[in-house]
Protein backbone atom coordinates (compact mmCIF):
# COMPACT_ATOMS: atom_id res chain seq x y z
CA UNK A 1 0.00 0.00 0.00
CA UNK A 2 1.82 3.26 -1.23
CA UNK A 3 1.96 6.05 1.59
CA UNK A 4 0.61 9.25 1.71
CA UNK A 5 4.07 11.27 2.63
CA UNK A 6 6.34 11.73 -0.50
CA UNK A 7 9.67 12.02 1.90
CA UNK A 8 9.47 9.11 3.91
CA UNK A 9 10.31 6.38 1.03
CA UNK A 10 12.32 8.65 -0.62
CA UNK A 11 14.66 8.83 2.34
CA UNK A 12 16.63 5.93 1.54
CA UNK A 13 17.60 7.58 -1.63
CA UNK A 14 18.16 11.05 -0.73
CA UNK A 15 20.71 9.32 1.65
CA UNK A 16 22.39 7.48 -1.12
CA UNK A 17 22.31 10.75 -3.25
CA UNK A 18 24.27 12.84 -0.15
CA UNK A 19 26.73 9.98 0.01
CA UNK A 20 27.15 10.21 -3.70
CA UNK A 21 27.85 14.16 -3.80
CA UNK A 22 30.21 14.28 -0.99
CA UNK A 23 32.19 11.29 -2.55
CA UNK A 24 32.63 13.52 -5.76
CA UNK A 25 33.27 16.53 -3.69
CA UNK A 26 36.35 14.81 -1.98
CA UNK A 27 39.41 16.62 -3.61
CA UNK A 28 41.02 14.71 -6.12
CA UNK A 29 44.80 14.52 -4.16
CA UNK A 30 42.66 13.08 -1.52
CA UNK A 31 41.81 9.89 -3.26
CA UNK A 32 43.52 6.88 -2.71
CA UNK A 33 45.85 6.04 -5.93
CA UNK A 34 45.51 2.97 -7.58
CA UNK A 35 48.25 2.50 -9.92
CA UNK A 36 48.33 -1.39 -10.32
CA UNK A 37 44.44 -1.46 -11.42
CA UNK A 38 44.86 1.70 -13.58
CA UNK A 39 44.19 -0.86 -16.76
CA UNK A 40 40.55 -1.19 -15.09
CA UNK A 41 39.84 2.17 -14.66
CA UNK A 42 37.86 1.27 -11.43
CA UNK A 43 36.47 4.80 -11.26
CA UNK A 44 34.33 3.39 -13.74
CA UNK A 45 33.01 0.59 -12.27
CA UNK A 46 32.53 3.10 -8.69
CA UNK A 47 30.27 5.19 -10.75
CA UNK A 48 28.54 2.11 -12.31
CA UNK A 49 27.34 0.87 -8.71
CA UNK A 50 27.03 4.53 -7.53
CA UNK A 51 24.56 5.51 -9.63
CA UNK A 52 22.65 1.66 -10.19
CA UNK A 53 22.13 1.94 -6.46
CA UNK A 54 21.08 5.30 -6.74
CA UNK A 55 18.40 4.44 -9.68
CA UNK A 56 17.29 1.65 -7.54
CA UNK A 57 16.37 3.48 -4.35
CA UNK A 58 14.37 6.01 -6.56
CA UNK A 59 12.37 3.33 -8.33
CA UNK A 60 11.56 1.92 -4.97
CA UNK A 61 10.62 5.38 -3.08
CA UNK A 62 8.99 6.95 -6.20
CA UNK A 63 6.99 3.02 -6.09
CA UNK A 64 6.08 3.38 -2.21
CA UNK A 65 5.29 6.74 -2.39
CA UNK A 66 1.79 7.72 -2.54
CA UNK A 67 1.40 11.47 -3.03
CA UNK A 68 2.33 11.65 -6.67
CA UNK A 69 0.83 9.03 -9.01
CA UNK A 70 2.63 9.98 -11.99
CA UNK A 71 5.82 8.95 -10.00
CA UNK A 72 4.18 5.67 -8.97
CA UNK A 73 3.11 4.28 -12.75
CA UNK A 74 6.27 5.54 -14.32
CA UNK A 75 8.85 5.07 -11.31
CA UNK A 76 11.58 3.18 -13.45
CA UNK A 77 11.27 6.19 -16.32
CA UNK A 78 11.71 9.65 -13.68
CA UNK A 79 14.30 7.98 -11.44
CA UNK A 80 16.45 6.77 -14.69
CA UNK A 81 16.37 10.51 -15.91
CA UNK A 82 17.09 11.61 -12.47
CA UNK A 83 19.64 9.63 -12.05
CA UNK A 84 21.35 10.49 -15.02
CA UNK A 85 20.84 14.28 -14.53
CA UNK A 86 21.81 14.15 -10.54
CA UNK A 87 25.59 12.42 -12.46
CA UNK A 88 25.68 14.97 -15.36
CA UNK A 89 24.91 17.71 -12.31
CA UNK A 90 28.07 15.68 -10.23
CA UNK A 91 30.27 16.25 -13.54
CA UNK A 92 29.68 19.76 -13.76
CA UNK A 93 30.12 20.66 -10.31
CA UNK A 94 33.67 18.43 -10.19
CA UNK A 95 34.45 21.00 -13.32
CA UNK A 96 33.29 24.23 -11.81
CA UNK A 97 33.24 24.20 -8.10
CA UNK A 98 34.76 21.03 -6.22
CA UNK A 99 38.49 21.02 -5.72
CA UNK A 100 41.11 19.64 -7.60
CA UNK A 101 38.47 17.73 -9.25
CA UNK A 102 37.70 17.34 -12.95
CA UNK A 103 34.44 16.75 -14.38
CA UNK A 104 34.78 13.85 -16.81
CA UNK A 105 32.36 12.69 -19.86
CA UNK A 106 32.71 9.41 -19.40
CA UNK A 107 32.01 9.53 -16.16
CA UNK A 108 28.85 10.93 -16.75
CA UNK A 109 28.13 8.15 -18.84
CA UNK A 110 29.34 5.86 -16.57
CA UNK A 111 26.84 7.31 -14.68
CA UNK A 112 23.91 6.68 -16.77
CA UNK A 113 25.27 3.30 -17.79
CA UNK A 114 24.37 2.26 -14.09
CA UNK A 115 21.25 3.60 -14.45
CA UNK A 116 20.21 1.73 -16.90
CA UNK A 117 21.99 -1.59 -15.87
CA UNK A 118 19.71 -1.13 -12.52
CA UNK A 119 17.02 -1.23 -15.08
CA UNK A 120 18.15 -4.33 -16.96
CA UNK A 121 18.72 -6.01 -13.73
CA UNK A 122 15.33 -5.07 -12.40
CA UNK A 123 13.51 -6.94 -15.78
CA UNK A 124 15.24 -9.70 -15.48
CA UNK A 125 14.69 -10.60 -11.94
CA UNK A 126 11.00 -9.84 -12.82
CA UNK A 127 11.36 -12.70 -15.85
CA UNK A 128 13.57 -15.02 -13.47
CA UNK A 129 10.47 -14.66 -10.67
CA UNK A 130 7.94 -15.25 -13.42
CA UNK A 131 9.41 -18.31 -14.56
CA UNK A 132 10.22 -20.06 -11.26
CA UNK A 133 6.21 -19.47 -10.89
Amino acid sequence: MPEKSFLKPLLPAFSWAAVVMVLCAIPGNDLPELTFLQWLRPDKIVHLFMFGILNYLLIKGFDKQGFFMTLSRSSKTYATVISILYGILTEILQATVFINRQGDVRDALADALGAFCCIWALALMGRWKKASV
